[in-house]
């Protein structure tokens, strides 16, 4: 079969043809590609040949003038804020420690470092052991209130007894003056005489009569007083108190009996008086009204050591309201354990716990729980000596608690500087103002105090400034390639940068990296930008060159 008999043959050939065509066009434009790429990769080494080239004439040119390249750069307008970084631990503001009111048995606890809701149980307690606590606090405050009251009544006993001891030595004092008066009347054979002593001796029963009966209306108003509770009323009752006491039938004849002796003893200053007893009779007489008179007196001495003195009266009332204090204090504090549970008065975290499930509590007093409040936290840190004069109270504090912010303030700082280590510090609290249920105790926390900032300010960078005896300075080059040293007064520094007060100009040039060849009066070469070894490393190593000086 021919080609020109066969359509299919002849359309195969025309496709052939075709890819054949299109293959040729695509090495062509592949070798064009190719020329391309080696103009470009040529142009770019002879690029850096020339870069390198100058680099390399310049360093050589350096050399030849005895100066070293530097890099320098320009102090220049920025905005710049001062940050003092310090660490800390949180800690709680707000530690409340609960004790136990007595010996009690306890059913469960929350486990240390467990966070509780305000309301929610800390402690349970046995119910049996706490209602059986409950009722041995109550039976202990009534003994004690008994025994109390008990020596009340004893000392109020006691001093009846004295007060009626006391009356009965005024009453035997009035009988000896009698007694006494009675003998004396016999001094003197006298009939003048006599009649005076009889007179007088009249006078003095009648003064004595008016004394025991003065005395004994002392007492019984010392009884009456007692017995109606004198101290403790109002002044109007006090006042009708008295008027009562003065109607009483017993004080009524008393003061009978003193009107009496007061008009006997008016009368009898003119009257003559019989012949007294005989002088062995008014002996006998003054002799036993002198033993009562004795007995009464050592009944007084006797009562006044068992009834103590005012302070020992004192105390034994101070006593009572001690007493009083404790029983309540106790009675309260187990009353504080509702239901027998001891309840969290805010949202906290059990810090420390000195009980577990199943034992006895101590007796009263022994702590059993410490709870820390979450939501009145600060931070604790220590601040270094050089930075001391920066920090003030009152500054704000940005506070970062496991990669959490908070607000903080500068609530106190300490007067008193902790030294150790050989470094000096001073002690401050930072107070978080927004605390959240997300904060644990005693972690790290990481706070940034803005102690200083300026929106506009001549800065260079930190690393550039140096320091001597003299102060702080900076090297710079001039006009000639001549390395300068001129002071500088600094203000506010940032972690890179520093403000400039006083000393350069944005003109200067400014050694950035001061080494060994800096100098003042040393030639060098200055190179405004980046590190001037690691540039020129850079661009050696991307042609396979190594730059040395």
């Amino acid at each position: 079969m021919s080609r020109k008999n066969n359509p299919q043959l002849s359309l195969d050939r025309e496709n052939l043809d075709a890819q054949l065509e299109a293959a040729a066009q695509k090495r062509k434009k592949q070798k064009r590609k190719k020329v391309v790429i080696r103009i470009i990769v040529i142009a770019v080494i002879l690029v850096a040949v020339i870069a390198v080239a100058g680099l390399v004439i310049g360093i050589m040119a350096a050399k030849k003038a005895k100066g070293q390249m530097v890099n320098v750069t320009h102090a220049e307008d920025q905005e710049i804020t001062q940050e003092v970084k310090l660490s800390g631990t949180v800690q709680s503001d707000n530690v409340q420690h609960f004790y136990s009111p007595t010996a009690i048995k306890v059913e469960s606890v929350v486990e240390i470092g467990t966070f509780v809701k305000k309301g929610d149980p800390i402690v349970k307690f046995d119910k049996e052991s706490y209602e059986l606590a409950l009722k041995q606090v109550e039976l202990n405050d009534k003994i004690t209130e008994n025994n109390f009251q008990s020596n009340v009544a004893s000392n109020n006993t006691v001093l009846s007894k004295l007060a009626q001891a006391q009356a009965d030595v005024a009453k035997y004092q009035a009988e000896v003056n009698e007694k006494q008066a009675a003998v004396d009347n016999y001094g003197d054979n006298d009939s003048m005489n006599k009649l005076n002593k009889d007179v007088q001796t009249q006078i003095a029963m009648e003064q004595g009569n008016i004394a025991y009966c003065e005395a004994e209306i002392e007492n019984l108003w010392v009884a009456y007083k007692i017995q109606i509770g004198y101290d403790s009323l109002s002044q109007g009752d006090a006042e009708q108190a008295e008027k009562n006491f003065e109607q009483l039938a017993d004080v009524k004849a008393l003061r009978e009996k003193i009107a009496y002796s007061n008009t006997v003893i008016k009368n009898v200053s003119g009257m003559l008086s019989d012949k007294s007893e005989s002088l062995a009779e008014a002996k006998q007489k003054l002799a036993e009204a002198q033993s009562k008179l004795e007995t009464a007196k050592a009944q007084v001495e006797s009562y006044k050591a068992s009834a103590g003195n005012d302070y020992d009266r004192e105390n034994l009332q101070l006593q009572g309201e001690l007493n009083t204090l404790k029983s309540g204090s106790e009675y309260e504090e187990l009353q504080k354990y509702k239901d027998g549970c001891l309840i969290a008065p805010f949202d906290g975290i059990v810090t420390a716990s000195y009980v577990s499930e199943g034992m006895t509590t101590s007796l009263a007093g022994a702590e059993i729980i410490e709870f820390s409040s979450i939501n009145d936290v600060s931070v604790a840190i220590n601040i270094s000596k050089k930075d001391i004069e920066k920090i003030k109270e009152g500054q704000d504090v940005k506070v970062t608690i496991l990669d959490k912010d908070y607000e903080g303030e500068i609530s106190r700082i300490s007067r008193v500087a902790i030294s150790g280590g050989g470094t000096t510090s001073v002690s401050a609290v930072i107070k978080i103002k927004n605390p959240d249920d997300d904060i644990y105790l005693g972690v790290e926390a990481k706070n940034v105090i803005v102690t200083a900032h300026k929106d506009s300010c001549l800065t260079l960078p930190s690393e550039s400034i140096n320091v001597d005896s003299d102060g702080f300075f900076v090297y710079t080059v001039n006009d000639m390639n001549m390395v300068e040293k001129k002071p500088v007064e600094v203000g506010v520094s940032s972690e890179d940068r520093t403000e400039i007060l006083e000393g350069i100009t944005s003109d200067d040039k400014v050694v950035t990296y001061v080494t060994s060849v800096v100098k003042e009066g040393a030639i060098v070469v200055p190179i405004e930008g980046d590190d001037l070894t690691s540039a020129m490393g850079g661009i050696g190593s991307n042609i396979g060159i190594t730059v040395t000086n």
